[in-house]
């Protein structure tokens, strides 16, 4: 793995060499697509309690949003779970068409390590499932995609005539995600993220990419490979302001291989701050080649009150200024002349918990220094600002 490109970003902007096609089908960014909302829609599915999938903001592949699915089991049946998750009302025409050729696939994060899935596909005369893949259930988001290219087993099977053709429909669709556990499993909970098609034929060359999120203390890390050669896998270094770049932990990669394969790693931070994330690709016999870097802002740990740098600064005339209250109180936010006196006051009532942004329109004012303060439950935080004009 000799070159590592930045490219391919897990929100499936794409820069490769290959200049690869790629169509979201389904983002789950506004509502659940294509999707039915319903998970025992289809009379296909056995094995569980019907229950409605929702949107879900705390984690995602792509973007900031996800479809949170609950797989609960009936106990009143003995049949192992079979869930067609059907895409529309289960026809066509309700579906974006994907071509013959290519790529589909899905991201998908789960704690359960005895979940199974497939894609079903319509195409001519049947639906074809493609070969199950066993979901990995260590709570982080991965990539699962199938050959639209490629007919018959191992890779296809036809669901109803068993004709194994799917590559003779010029424009194939989503019949439904199917999910499959063992009867009696325990509550599973599925994030479903980033439906997508990917129109190329030929295998791009390796890329990787790196790309981070925040959620409070929480930097979520992901990337993904098109093809590995010889990787051993991937050591995850950080580094805050004025530091040095540390190792975190390492995850292992697939060694050589022609899938396209996504990672993702969770960093639990003790501290508030700027840091940075790279990776170092190692290959087996030693080599190693750096991932572009990646920065990301921890404003606060869960449970403080945190008043974040104005963006910009400097500024003119206006920037915006973010705070977090772990709980509800009233907020004052106000804004001073190194006199002490106050020039404007932008927040004076009671705010729920959360993050809160508010812009600051400084035309009236001269250049300088000024000191803005959040007051909140007796909680006071002050930092600096720089008008120029």
């Amino acid at each position: 793995m000799k070159h590592i490109l930045q490219a391919f970003l897990l929100s499936f902007l794409i820069l490769s060499l290959c200049q690869a096609q790629i169509t979201i089908l389904d983002d789950f960014e506004t509502s659940a697509g294509h999707f039915n909302l319903q998970t025992d829609y289809s009379g296909s599915t056995v094995g569980i309690w019907g229950s409605q999938p929702t949107l879900d903001s705390s984690t995602a592949a792509s973007g900031t949003k996800s479809l949170k699915i609950v797989l609960v089991d009936n106990p009143g049946l003995t049949t192992d779970w079979a869930v067609r998750f059907l895409s529309g009302t289960g026809t066509p025409a309700n579906n974006v068409n994907m071509g013959a050729k290519g790529w589909t696939g899905y991201w998908l994060k789960t704690n359960r390590s005895w979940v199974r899935t497939a894609p079903c596909i319509d195409a001519p005369g049947t639906a074809e499932i493609g070969d199950t893949a066993v979901v990995n259930g260590d709570d982080q988001w991965h990539l699962y995609q199938w050959n639209l290219g490629q007919n018959g087993q191992p890779m296809w099977k036809g669901w109803v005539t068993g004709n194994d053709t799917i590559s003779d429909d010029a424009t194939p669709t989503y019949d439904a995600i199917w999910f499959f556990a063992p009867d009696g499993s325990d509550t599973t909970v599925i994030y479903l993220d980033a439906v997508s098609w990917d129109s190329t034929e030929a295998i791009p060359v390796e890329l990787v990419s790196i790309e981070a999120s925040v959620n409070n203390n929480l930097v979520d890390l992901r990337w993904i490979t098109s093809t590995e050669t010889n990787n051993k896998g991937f050591e995850i270094q950080r580094r805050s302001t004025n530091s040095l770049f540390e190792s975190i932990a390492f995850v292992h990669g697939k060694g050589t291989s022609t899938q396209i394969t996504g990672y993702s790693y969770s960093d639990k931070l003790s501290q508030a701050g700027t840091y940075c994330y790279r990776l170092k690709q190692v290959d087996f016999d030693g080599t190693y080649e750096y991932s572009n870097e990646v920065m990301v802002n921890v404003i606060a740990l869960p449970g403080q009150y945190a008043l974040a740098q104005n963006y910009p600064n400097p500024f003119n005339p206006s920037t915006s200024i973010e705070f977090v209250l772990p709980q509800s109180g009233l907020v004052n936010l106000s804004v001073f002349n190194l006199l002490g006196e106050k020039v404007a006051e932008l927040v004076n009532e009671v705010k729920e918990s959360g993050n809160h942004t508010v812009m600051f329109d400084a035309s009236r004012l001269s250049s300088g220094t000024y000191i803005y303060t959040l007051n909140v439950n007796g909680n006071i935080v002050t930092k600096k600002m720089t008008l120029i004009k």
